[in-house]
């Protein structure tokens, strides 16, 4: 199960503060107020996160508590609000040793619970003092995703929402998925509902079922709420015809009509849904009933409503299987040309000069003064190349969902020149560094650590980079 550190990751109170104006002038998200979106965003992270008292004891290497299951560090600081809002009965509930502790450490990114120490931490945080604290910071942590999400550029409320909640999952899966859906919009702009959950169900963990089932739950109840999500909604026929008694007669290649269209794991809107596919869209019709039909769109299969299709005036019915493998050879072909032109910008955009990096850092109780010199060329930062480092003989691999601020390796709370240098020590193995600052400096987002990475730091330093991570 991924580990979703981020599940109330980035505190950013001074980014809220200064784009406060901007949200209030956008027209889609003005007809839904901020509160209201990231109420609504709470609501379906609670779902299939936890209660108030929610406890797991070890969740990856570390605890997790509370309603939102803030993970290690962040859960440190819900334990420490509810402290604070009554020290007395805190005292009293937690024991001195654990209270003094919790007012007192510096860090949780390893810290696990006794049984005797998780009953005292639900005890506190179902209090009247913790559910304060708790509501508070899920206010505040969850409030933040929808104002990431608004800074790409996204404005429809429906999307803000399912991108919040897919931030609680991992901060940067929300990244790559948002990026995925302005590509198929158009814009960060033009992202809907459909969009955003399109995205998620088409992105590398659609293969996650705890992940596909949670944007699919989440996109369900938004629908419900009139958030968006036009795809068969008017059909409300619940009735199902078996699958036996389908036929070829329609077999062809048609149009989606609508702005999206649901396909199902059955012919009925009372089965779930496999994925929403985007309107104008070209999908295969192998039998139907007039109703529904068995549907192909890419490597997915499914039904959808025959209401939503239309027969594609450039190409008759399928009669053989010779059309439909064209079809495939297309669709494979055009991916291969995307794939490519993604490769050369990345090559491209990745072209730096040799950097030197020198600046006074404290680390691990150690004040040096360090010139690194970073070089990487075009040809270091294709993946044809063997570039990544490795640290006790394995490759570094990264886990997205553990990052709470890329480019913040030393997780001060900024990115600095410091950054850079505490990665490049990392990966001459020189120092350690614990999940998520591993996880924070994979600003190239390809699931390794290399000097890449540091030169994506230096690149977003030297204003050469407007965000992190690269995507």
């Amino acid at each position: 199960m991924l580990k979703r550190i981020s599940a109330v990751g980035v505190s950013c109170v001074t980014a809220l503060v200064l784009v406060l104006s901007a949200i209030t002038s956008s027209s889609n998200v003005s007809a839904v107020s901020l509160e209201e979106m990231t109420n609504v965003a709470i609501q379906c992270i609670i779902s299939h996160e936890g209660s108030y008292g929610s406890i797991n004891p070890n969740d990856c290497g570390a605890v997790s508590v509370g309603k939102l299951q803030w993970h290690a560090d962040r859960a440190l600081t819900v334990m420490r609000r509810a402290c604070e809002n009554d020290p007395t009965f805190a005292a009293a509930t937690l024991g001195s040793a654990f209270y003094n502790e919790v007012m007192s450490a510096s860090s949780w990114n390893y810290r696990t619970f006794s049984s005797s120490e998780a009953s005292a931490a639900a005890a506190l945080l179902s209090s009247d003092c913790g559910i304060a604290a708790q509501d508070a910071q899920a206010a505040s942590d969850v409030q933040n995703y929808i104002v990431s999400g608004q800074n790409m550029g996204i404005t429809d409320a429906g999307a803000l929402v399912l991108y919040a909640d897919i931030y609680n999952f991992g901060c940067g899966i929300a990244a790559g998925v948002a990026r995925r859906a302005a590509s198929n919009a158009g814009s960060y702009s033009a992202v809907t509902l459909d969009d955003m959950h399109n995205a998620a169900l088409n992105s590398g963990y659609s293969s996650n079922s705890a992940f596909v089932s949670r944007a699919n739950m989440v996109y369900n109840y938004l629908c419900q709420q009139g958030f968006g999500g036009t795809a068969d909604s008017d059909d409300t026929s619940t009735t199902t015809t078996p699958v036996d008694q389908f036929t070829e007669d329609c077999a062809g290649t048609y149009i989606v009509t609508g702005s999206s269209l649901n396909m199902r794991s059955g012919p009925g809107t009372n089965y779930s849904i496999v994925m929403t596919i985007k309107g104008g869209e070209s999908v295969t019709v192998t039998s139907s009933n007039g109703e529904w039909a068995a549907v192909n769109y890419g490597s997915y299969e499914g039904y959808c409503s025959m209401n939503y299709l239309e027969r594609s005036q450039d190409t008759e019915p399928v009669e053989t299987t010779t059309t439909t493998e064209e079809t495939t050879t297309v669709t494979e072909t055009t991916t291969e040309t995307t794939m490519t032109s993604e490769t050369e910008e990345i090559t491209s955009s990745s072209e730096v000069a040799t950097t030197e990096i020198k600046t006074e850092i404290t680390n691990y109780d150690e004040t040096t003064t360090e010139t690194t010199t970073v070089t990487e060329s075009t040809t270091e930062v294709s993946e044809s190349t063997d570039s990544k480092y490795e640290v006790d003989d394995d490759n570094v691999i990264v886990n997205s969902a553990y990052a709470s601020k890329y480019g913040d390796t030393n997780m001060d709370g900024e990115v600095t020149v410091a950054d850079a240098v505490l990665l490049h020590k990392y990966l001459s193995g020189i120092v350690f560094m614990n999940v998520e600052q591993i996880a924070n400096s994979d600003c190239s987002f390809d699931g390794t650590l290399s000097v890449k990475d540091v030169t994506v730091i230096m690149e977003y330093l030297s204003g050469h980079l407007a965000a992190l991570p690269i995507l």
